[in-house]
């Protein structure tokens, strides 16, 4: 989906996108799923820009209204106000990775009567799991102008892709002026379609892989073909051993160094190389060189500004999975013992002069723990330490106050201003730093 979301904006057809992802403190709900998407509307195209704008300015609760309201008020009634202007395309991911039924059904029931009721300019692209509940809520429910795909499992588009994308690495790269054509060989194309079990996800990954211009293409379809899987029947089971196969090319001496990386992207805080570097505590280009090998699975800016993400959100699946990712597992103890090293790093009077970046990163690490564990006097230090962070900066680099109540209610952390955290202990309010 963000190839795809990439091509759309690349041809002008893009209206917004919102990627679900399931459990994270933001995107794992959908309150801000239509505001947010009206927002990417106005500023991706300025016909929109007045009409959201006036919507807002005549209601400024709309943001915090009920989903339908949101869709009807933030992005229909726009979309008469301007009724000439291109048609765009609004992507939603991960539907069946949100809230839960409830709230997918209210989605989608939104969506449903706002198409009965009107013909828009607009087309909304939703990509899920084939989760039985929202099977049946497309199969109950008379979408207009519905086209459904399942984009999952093809072995056809796979050999289609793979034929094509191969064809075009042997013609650009440099490395592959003396390889005769046709390359590689029928067999070994149908044998990659084969690994690949029908899922595209693999053959992106393989092209990826291949395609890396540090390495010679034949050497790296080598690698991909000679690598193996142990376990059962699962489909993924050649994905999983592909995934292997690319993060043991990193030296067993940054394992770890590894993994601490990887545990933060996951959690979806988009950080750059440079900016990783600094609050994992990691001297200047660390995070790039540890990550060199691994272009195929982690979208990496060579200008090293861009936010570190996953190209594939099976990598996240995987790397999740104990049984499947092996020594790569993420485990919550792993995320919490990095937690406390960032927190020590964020309160440290030497800190970073991206003072944006260090505050996201300290809201994220404080809602973490303290949705995971009980109050401690090491982590309430820690989270003193970090009630100067206002103080010392401009309030206007600062995007939002630290979290507020957390998930565990033995955490009573609520913000009480931009400049300062309170915390309850039931019977007063005592201000912090």
């Amino acid at each position: 989906m963000q190839t795809l979301c990439q091509r759309l904006r690349d041809v002008g057809q893009l209206g917004g996108s919102y990627f679900f992802k399931r459990d994270h403190m933001i995107r794992g709900n959908a309150r801000g799923l239509f505001a947010t998407l009206a927002y990417q509307l106005a500023i991706f195209d300025p016909t929109w820009k007045a009409a959201i704008s006036n919507a807002v300015e005549q209601n400024p609760s709309l943001v915090s209204t009920s989903i339908p309201s949101q869709l009807e008020k933030l992005i229909v009634d726009p979309c008469w106000m301007v009724p000439d202007c291109p048609g765009r395309i609004l992507l939603i991911d991960g539907l069946d990775e949100c809230d839960g039924i409830t709230v997918q059904q209210e989605i989608l029931r939104a969506i449903h009567d706002i198409f009965c009721k009107h013909t828009l300019q607009l087309k909304i692209l939703i990509a899920s799991r084939p989760e039985p509940d929202i099977r049946e809520m497309f199969e109950t429910w008379s979408f207009p102008g519905l086209d459904t795909t399942n984009v999952e499992q093809s072995f056809t588009d796979v050999e289609i892709y793979l034929r094509r994308e191969l064809t075009r690495i042997h013609w650009e790269h440099r490395a592959m002026s003396n390889v005769p054509a046709p390359w590689p060989s029928e067999d070994i194309l149908w044998a990659l379609v084969e690994k690949s079990s029908g899922y595209f996800v693999y053959a992106a990954i393989v092209i990826k892989f291949v395609d890396d211009k540090q390495f010679r293409p034949t050497e790296q379809l080598d690698i991909v073909l000679d690598s193996r899987s142990d376990s059962g029947d699962s489909p993924y089971n050649c994905l999983d051993a592909l995934y292997i196969h690319i993060l043991r090319q990193v030296p067993t001496r940054l394992g770890s160094r590894l993994l601490d990386i990887l545990s933060v992207v996951m959690d979806g805080w988009q950080f750059s190389p440079r900016h990783m570097d600094q609050f994992l505590g990691l001297q200047d280009g660390d995070v790039e060189l540890t990550l060199r090998k691994l272009h195929s699975l982690l979208a990496i800016d060579d200008a090293q500004l861009a936010p570190l993400t996953l190209r594939h959100a099976s990598f996240g699946d995987f790397l999740l999975s104990a049984s499947r990712s092996s020594e790569f597992h993420i485990t919550e103890q792993r995320q919490l013992d990095l937690a406390r090293s960032a927190l020590k790093i964020l309160s440290s009077p030497q800190l970073p002069e991206e003072t944006h970046y260090a505050w996201r990163v300290a809201q994220f690490w404080v809602e973490y723990l303290t949705s995971k564990m009980r109050p401690s006097t090491e982590l309430l230090t820690l989270i003193r330490k970090l009630s100067v962070f206002p103080q010392r900066y401009s309030q206007r680099h600062l995007p939002r106050p630290l979290p507020c109540a957390a998930k565990n209610s033995h955490w009573p952390i609520v913000p009480s201003s931009l400049d300062k955290v309170g915390l309850f202990d039931g019977r007063e309010r005592r201000s912090v730093g």
